[in-house]
Order: structure tokens, then sequence, then C-alpha cells
């Protein structure tokens, strides 16, 4: 059967009014829940029936959970609820201004994670031969310079531990057999033991136990007294005050001449005029420990010594030890310099450094391979390189990038002149320059203002733009159907018709 013209207004009208109707319900349903919370129990308005409701208590203005918009219905109403009223929606209240939403746990912890700070491994490089020693330098002070800001590096010495120490197996035995040969009144067989032992000592200057070594002297200049050699034993008796001065002989071991002529060397070798010693190292910044005691670390300049030949040991963490027997004669000054040579783990390690700081790799957008292998073997997140080379006019200068091998971000472009006398752009601004980048204040930072879709729905103003929009889309239907009558709307291109 065939309809007339006016029964498709009729049906858009309809349909027009059952959709406003059901957009209403859902608007006035949904932040009428919400904004119920906010609502005093005093402001509350009885229901419009007289239907039994089941009640419900609300809840308490100050749980902001409450304040979740629902779409259909309150989380407490059951299907025990047989007729639910039909209540007209409140007035709309001013929207009150919230507290800013904290952190999503996912971007609470990738902020923690970029904001965080570990160790970092630093290698100055020379990109030709002829800036090594300059690059030596300046690796030594952005190091100095880093560890006064605080700034964990990592620990070369517990990466790349020193090896085992010389076995001093044989001198030992060498001292025990002259001891025997001592006590059975052999002095001159105990003497060609006891100097194969002071011999084997020696050899071995980073290991050598002071004690040891002034014990075997004593017995020395013991054993040549026994056999007649009075000058002699003075001089293994002074030896013996030079390598441990508190050394004293045992009463019970030794007769009265022993220690006569023992006092006596001890009181030449006290009255001698003290000497100084100089120790330099490269790469500079090693201990130095003489006769086991600490003197400082290199460069060390006037350190009044004994006269006499003192064991020298220069150590730096990731380097093999350095020792030397040093002779400082009395009023004079002894130089010692030290030449140390890292060991294999730590010379691959600066191998990978100088590939990672070449100029190629400097313009990758990513971590060179060689830096992430660095920051895998010295357990390190930042890795820091500085290239030294020469510019335009000839003066040195570098170039210093770090790597977050975390979050792969960089710190690059930082030029560092090594210039004499420049004032702009030395290696302290380079160290702070890097301090900060550790410390995350150069750091680009996780986004903190995003807002999620489940927080963005409590807001009332997102609820108003809602209701506005739906009102405008129904207005434009409205418009359309009634002013074309029998040709539908096109919700693709906005008109009418197709």
């Amino acid at each position: 059967m065939r309809r007339g013209p006016g029964s498709a207004s009729i049906r858009a009208v309809t349909t027009f009014r059952r959709c406003s109707l059901l957009l209403a319900f859902m608007l006035a349903t949904s932040p009428a829940y919400g904004q119920s919370a906010r609502k005093k129990k005093s402001s509350k308005k009885s229901p419009a029936t007289t239907q039994p409701v089941k009640t419900t208590q609300a809840p308490p203005a100050d749980d902001e959970e409450s304040i979740e918009p629902r779409i259909f219905g309150s989380p407490n109403d059951t299907d025990e609820t047989a007729v639910k009223p039909q209540v007209t929606p409140d007035a709309p209240t001013v929207a009150q201004p919230e507290a800013a939403p904290a952190l999503s746990g996912e971007s609470a912890v990738a902020s923690a994670a970029v904001t965080a700070t570990g160790p970092v491994a630093l290698f100055a490089v020379a990109r030709t031969s002829v800036e090594e020693e300059a690059a030596v330098k300046l690796e030594d002070e952005l190091l100095r310079r880093l560890k006064m800001g605080g700034v964990e590096l990592v620990d070369l010495g517990a990466a790349f531990p020193p090896p085992p120490p010389a076995s001093l197996t044989r001198a030992d035995t060498l001292f025990e057999q002259g001891r025997s040969d001592y006590d059975n009144l052999d002095p001159e067989a105990a003497e060609a033991k006891f100097r194969a032992a002071a011999e084997a000592y020696i050899q071995h200057p980073a290991e050598l136990n002071p004690e040891r070594l002034a014990r075997t002297y004593l017995f020395l200049g013991a054993s040549r007294i026994l056999n007649g050699d009075s000058p002699g034993g003075m001089e293994a008796f002074k030896l013996a005050v030079v390598a441990e001065p508190a050394m004293t002989p045992d009463a019970a071991l030794f007769g009265q001449d022993v220690l006569k002529a023992f006092d006596q060397a001890r009181a030449e070798v006290t009255a001698r005029p003290a000497g100084t010693l100089v120790v330099e190292s490269q790469p500079a910044g090693a201990s130095v420990v003489m006769r086991g005691k600490a003197l400082g670390v290199t460069p060390l300049k006037g350190v009044e010594v004994p006269a006499g030949q003192h064991p020298v040991v220069v150590s730096l963490p990731g380097y093999s030890a350095f020792a030397q027997y040093a002779s400082v004669a009395s009023g004079a000054s002894t130089e010692v310099k030290a030449a140390l040579e890292p060991t294999p783990g730590l010379s691959a390690v600066r191998d990978a450094a100088l590939h990672a700081a070449t100029e190629q790799a400097f313009e990758r957008d990513t971590p060179p391979p060689e830096a992430r292998a660095i920051g895998e073997r010295l357990n390190a997140r930042y890795v820091v390189l500085a290239a030294v080379s020469r510019g335009e006019k000839g003066h040195l200068q570098a170039e210093l990038q770090a790597w977050d091998l975390r979050s792969n971000a960089r710190l690059r472009g930082v030029e560092i002149a090594l210039a004499p006398g420049a004032k702009k752009n030395g290696p302290d601004a380079a160290a702070e320059q890097v301090r900060a980048f550790v410390n995350g204040v150069t750091l680009p930072r996780v986004a903190e203002s995003g807002t999620s879709f489940s927080t963005l729905i409590k807001r009332p103003w997102f609820w108003a733009v809602v209701g506005g929009a739906a009102a405008v889309t129904a207005g434009a239907v409205f418009v359309a159907t009634s002013q074309d009558k029998g040709r539908p709307f096109n919700p693709v291109s906005g008109g009418v018709g197709f």
C-alpha cells in the first residue's frame, strides 16, 4: 500500500523524537549521578512517585571515587528493585576546580626511570696521536670535577681487579733455611741464605712486607758479626732500620754485641738529613705507597722521607701497578716517574671508546654499538666521550657527548676549549653540563599533563560540551528534514540526498 507524502515527515519527526529522548535520558542520568554526590543530604528532593523505591545511602562528600559518572543506574542498585521512578534531573551546579590528577602508574614509572641517576663511564680519546697527552689531562680533569660534584662514577677497580700478588714463597723459604743455619752456628751458610732472601724480597716491591725485609737484614747483620765482619753487620743493620724504623732485636735471640751494634746503626740513620720524594704518573691521580704507608696521590711533590732505598708503589684502578726501589739521598730530591699500563680489559674498553668517539659516531641518532658495549662491560648507565682534536687555527679543542643508555637521551654539542688561557667553554663548564644531564636537569622528561579518558569524563565541563554538541546535531537534523521533505539526510557529506 502506498503511503502519502506526509508520512515521511511524520516518520522523521517520530525518529527524531525517539533519538532526542534517548540522548536526553543518557545525558540526564550520567551527570545527575555524578553531581548528586556533591549535594548535601538536606538538598535531596523527594521522589516524584509513591512507588516503593529501595533507599540508598549517599556516599561521603569527600569521596573522590563517588563522582565517577555512571551511564546506567547506581552501583548500589540490584535486581530486587522492580520499578525505578523517573527522577527529574537536578539543576546543573557550578563546576568546582579540581586538583591536577596524579600520574598514572605507567607514567610515574617512566618519569622515575628518566630522572634516576646511575654510574657514569667517562673516557677522553685523541683523534690523532698528537693529542694523546691532552686527552689524558682532559680525562683526569673531567673525572675530578664530576667526582667533586657528587656524580657516581664507575668503579674501574671492581671492573678490572688487579692480578693476584706474586708469590714470596721462595724468599720465605730462603729465610727459614738461613735461620736454621744461624741456629746451628753456621754463619757463612746463614749469611748466604739471608742475602739471597733479601734479594728475592726486593724483586717484588709491590708485594713487599717491610717487616719481613727488615727481619732478614737483621739476621744478615747478626750472621756477619758472628762471622767477624763488624762493618758488614753495621751496613745490614742500617738497611733494617730504613726498611722498618720500628724494628728492634730480640734480646733472647741475639747477644749484647748485636744489640749494641744495632742501636749504633739506628742512631746513625736517625741523624742523617732526610731527602724528598717526587712522584708523577701518567695518568695522574694514582695512589703512592711507600713501605706499606700511603703518601698521597700523583702528582706528589716534596714528600720528606728518610735517606736510603725505599720501595715505591704507584697504582691506579684498571692499570697494572708500577713499583721500583727509589734511592733517596740525604738532603736531595729523588724523582719517580711511573708510566701506568692499562690492564687488558681496560685496553679493550678504551679501544671501544676510540671507535665510539669518531666524527661519524658522533653524528648517529642512536648510541653507537661500542658505547653500549662499554656500558654493559662497566655496568654504566651513562657513557660520556670526549674527543680531542685541533681546530682550524691549530688550537686544541674537544667535543663531548653523553648517552643515557636506558632512554637513548643524548647530550651533544658540548665544545671544550683547551687552548692556554681560554676562559670560556673550559673543562669546568663541560663537567657541569654533564652533571646536569646525569641529574635530569637537561633531560627530556615524560609528559605529565596527559589526562586519561576516565578522568576526563568526571569533569562537568565535558558533559556540558557533549550536551551542546548533541543539541546542535539535533537542530541540524530537524532543519534538514523539515526543509527538504522526502529526501534523507546524508551523514557523510552533511547535506541531503546522495
